[in-house]
């Protein structure tokens, strides 16, 4: 059923051999009549495969962002178009009372590249880029959120049915889609003013000098460097610690609502002051991670914490993620405070090149970290102190050591409570 007219400002480029027009179209206008890219494969399954990738919870989220942010903001939408007859219509000459000698130096292609592209209501139009953008548009439209003042550019390219006009569209969309780089984890944490976990892991290391680096190693890496002597961790394990806690905090199993929807405030100094209270506990708990806070001299006191040697567990980012999660289980499980959590667990061992970690998720020989035994080590913590794990685990920690399964000589280490 074709829709109403439209016409829409625009300019019309030329790019390798498409030609496409760069325009401001109403976002009711696109939720109405801009489809999603299935068209562009005659397969039904194949078509299908394209619709299933835009029913998780993207669009709830990105509808959510545009109902709650004012600060919103995309980017251009990839459309394409076939059927109907859309119209260039150029500008032609302008004047300007204002500007007149300015005018003069506008060459004729230039004029000729800006005007209104016509849209007759009966052509065909589908997202090639964009597509979750389009679901979230199309979201928020359905529930009502009140776009009819808002404007959105898009770039119309022309696609032709037919084998031929469906490769060459469907390589647009593979090329635009192959060649979009995700945003990095430090890009995030550097830039991001919605992503909570990201505002107040800077303002962490903006503001405390507990957290200033090189206290937290401001680095692109979420591992520490072997040179660091400096650092408890990075930033982007900071980052993983607060989205752990905060998630606690919350209430919720997903971590997408602090990521997308910048809270007031208020309620950003209560994470803030949560995330204080989380690791004022670890430092009351761990005196070696108290020392580094306290000092003016980091390498003082992380050079005997980290190295070749093994070290302190909570200097190592696997290591204060591992006892992140346990706290936060024993809080939710025993319905307990922060406080209580680690007044349990400062008697929990923390040398690395001792049990129950040599072997697990410490290579002696080597010297070097492991990640393959994160879950057994855990799990192992999660047993000190009194929590439920699972039957298999002292099977799993005898093999991780190199014994027999049945070896009633290894044994799980005793409990702290």
């Amino acid at each position: 059923m074709a829709t109403k007219p439209l016409i829409l400002p625009a300019l019309r480029g030329y790019f390798g051999d498409w030609v496409y027009y760069s325009c401001l179209i109403p976002v009711p206008e696109i939720a109405a009549r801009v489809k999603f890219a299935t068209e562009i494969h005659q397969n039904k399954a194949l078509s299908d495969l394209i619709q299933r990738t835009l029913q998780g919870t993207r669009a709830k989220h990105i509808a959510a962002y545009l109902a709650n942010n004012d600060e919103r903001f995309f980017n251009s939408l990839v459309l394409a178009t076939y059927g109907g007859k859309p119209k260039w219509l150029e500008l032609g000459d302008f004047k300007s009372e204002a500007y007149p000698e300015l005018v003069k130096n506008v060459n004729q292609s230039a004029m000729d590249n800006v005007g209104f592209l016509n849209l007759t209501g009966s052509e065909k139009i589908f997202a090639v880029d964009g597509q979750h953008r389009l679901a979230g548009i199309k979201k928020a439209i359905e529930e009502k959120v009140d776009l009819s003042d808002q404007q959105l550019p898009i770039i119309m390219v022309g696609h032709k049915p037919g084998k031929e006009g469906m490769v060459r569209t469907r390589r647009l969309f593979t090329t635009l889609n192959k060649t979009a780089v995700p945003v990095l984890k430090n890009e995030i944490i550097a830039l991001d003013e919605d992503d909570v976990m990201a505002i107040v892991a800077r303002r962490m290391v903006e503001t405390d000098p507990r957290f200033m680096n090189p206290k937290i190693a401001v680095i692109s890496s979420a591992n520490i460097p072997p040179t660091n002597f400096e650092s408890l961790t990075t930033i982007a394990n900071l980052y993983d610690v607060l989205r752990l806690i905060f998630q606690l905090e919350v209430g919720k199993a997903s971590d997408e609502r602090l990521r997308f929807n910048r809270p007031s405030d208020e309620r950003l100094d209560k994470h803030y002051a949560y995330a204080m209270e989380f690791f004022n506990q670890l430092a009351t708990a761990y005196p070696a991670v108290k020392s580094l806070f306290d000092t003016t001299d980091p390498e003082a006191v992380t050079k005997k914490q980290r190295g070749n040697h093994g070290g302190h567990l909570l200097f190592r980012p696997i290591g204060l993620e591992m006892m992140t999660r346990v706290a936060i289980d024993l809080v939710t499980k025993k319905k307990i405070t922060f406080e209580e959590a680690f007044t349990i667990m400062k008697g929990l061992p923390v040398d690395l090149a001792g049990a129950p970690y040599v072997g697990v998720i410490w290579e002696p020989t080597k010297r070097i970290i492991v990640a393959r035994g994160k879950r057994v080590a855990r799990d192992i913590l999660k047993y000190m102190v009194g929590l439920p794990v699972g039957k298999q685990l002292v099977r799993e920690y005898r093999e991780l050591l190199g014994h027999d399964a049945a070896d009633e000589s290894v044994q799980l280490p005793s409990k702290v409570i």
